[in-house]
């Protein structure tokens, strides 16, 4: 039996249903063995019966509420690790609250934390080595979608080099169009959109059809809608306004008004705001409270014995919709009245000895904790700019205030992308604002996790050589 798509697969479902129980149970088995003793898990008391049935009640709710995004063509690694974070943490929230009725019931927190650990690693796994099978399935023939475009390929051609990524699993059988196509567009020119119906009849195997509807063809392009809804294919309408293309475009209603929004923001959601401003609210105060005053005493230490002034350094940037904050950093430089224009480089001269080795290790940043703490930045997101540099760039720079619809962040994905440190030339900044864009449009809890474990690991490696 084929099934063309898997995450709408009932028996799928119940498959992926099943071996998370498994998973569960497995974890929290493991946590009852290391917590009492492997002789008394293997006796199945009653406490670790009832322990796992509840584990188990559990995944359905929690599955309803975080469906698993693993098995979709379009989807990341990032997104696997975020939805896998938000499935386990729901799923422990409704295990202590079900326990918690429970009067006779006593779970020490401790074998609780270590059976949501197990789980997280083993439906982490398991979620990515599944769709690394799938991906290499599909990009073997196996789990087919056949697709046909129709428009002039200059409004496709963004379309064409995302499907063609055999991994995914779509056949582009051709496109139809009067229009010469691009060397670059290995397709198939089935001709002219009138004879689109025709096509469709003859070929059965079409499931999705990318179409640039055009108004003087509205009467064929209503036939192929009508056609494709009573058939089972999947119809796509792309706009003809190409230049936002580019965008996660976003569906929304005013009223009883149909709007598309130019770009989609996840962090416009209260709840993705809610969700990452409660991780940075733990995450900074946690650090404040235990290694930050450590680093500030003997940090501090070295800077006044090198160099007279201040510990902190403090400097107007840009944050969140433009507006000003103080950005806050071990002072790394000698006092002086060039540091609200001029950028620091390589060899620059400002720097003493210890400031230029906390540059390096990006030492001087930790004091932006407290900014997290206090609501100006977060973790992740677009490094703040000084003043001067916003208004400069936003002059040169097309669709440079877009990066300000987030908090700034201590890293980034720019950052992690390499974009960091001086830039000499206009297009390294026009790459870390794409990079930035790219951010605001396409966040996810997951995403977060994923840079600040790459920056993690760049300083480890000593892996900055743009930072100075």
């Amino acid at each position: 039996m084929k099934i063309k798509n898997l995450e709408e697969s009932g028996i799928v479902k119940s498959a992926i249903i099943c071996n998370d129980i498994i998973l569960l149970m497995v974890s929290y088995w493991f946590a009852f063995a290391l917590t009492h003793s492997f002789a008394l898990a293997f006796s199945f008391p009653y406490a670790l019966k009832t322990e796992l049935l509840i584990g188990a009640l559990t995944i359905f709710p929690t599955f309803y509420i975080a469906p698993p995004v693993f098995l979709k063509r379009m989807v990341y690694g990032n997104d696997i690790l975020g939805r896998s974070v938000y499935t386990v943490c729901l799923q422990t929230l409704f295990m202590i609250a079900a326990i918690s009725l429970i009067r006779r019931m006593n779970v020490a927190g401790e074998e609780l934390l270590m059976g949501a650990s197990f789980f997280f690693c083993l439906l982490y796994a398991e979620r990515t080595i599944v769709h690394n099978i799938l991906k290499h399935s599909r990009s073997k023939g196996h789990n087919q979608r056949y697709v046909i475009l129709v428009g002039h390929p200059w409004n496709l051609e963004d379309i064409y080099h995302t499907l063609n990524d055999h991994s995914l699993g779509f056949k582009i059988l051709g496109i139809f169009t009067r229009k010469e196509l691009p060397e670059d567009m290995q397709l198939k020119n089935l001709g002219d959109r009138r004879m689109v119906m025709s096509y469709l009849r003859q070929h059965q195997e079409v499931t999705d059809l990318y179409m640039v509807p055009d108004t003087d063809y509205t009467a064929e392009t209503d036939e192929i809608f009508r056609y494709c809804e009573d058939h089972m294919i999947r119809f796509y309408a792309l706009p003809v306004f190409m230049e936002f293309l580019t965008k996660r475009m976003e569906l929304s209603h005013l009223g009883s008004t149909m709007l598309l929004s130019v770009r989609n923001e996840p962090l416009q959601d209260p709840v993705n705001r809610g969700v990452k401003r409660l991780f940075d609210i733990l995450t900074s105060g946690l650090f404040l409270l235990t290694v930050f005053p450590i680093v500030y005493l003997i940090a501090g230490i070295i800077i006044k014995i090198q160099s007279p002034g201040p510990i902190l350094f403090k400097q107007k940037r840009n944050g969140l919709d433009g507006k000003e904050f103080y950005c806050l950093k071990f002072r790394s430089m000698h006092v002086n009245k060039d540091s609200d224009r001029i950028q620091a480089t390589k060899n620059d001269p400002r720097k003493f000895k210890f400031g230029n080795l906390m540059r390096k290790t990006n030492i001087d940043e930790l004091p932006q904790f407290i900014n997290v703490f206090k609501g100006d930045m977060s973790l992740v997101g677009p490094r703040p700019h000084m003043l001067l540099h916003t208004q400069e760039y936003s002059r040169l720079i097309r669709r440079y205030m877009v990066r300000h619809l987030v908090k700034p962040g201590i890293t980034g994905w720019a950052q992690v992308q390499g974009f960091r440190g001086e830039t000499k030339t206009l297009d390294q900044m026009e790459n870390r604002v794409k990079a930035d864009i790219w951010y605001v449009e396409n966040w996810s809890f997951g995403l977060d996790l994923r840079i600040m474990w790459r920056t993690l690991l760049n300083m480890l490696r000593h892996n900055e050589e743009n930072a100075y």
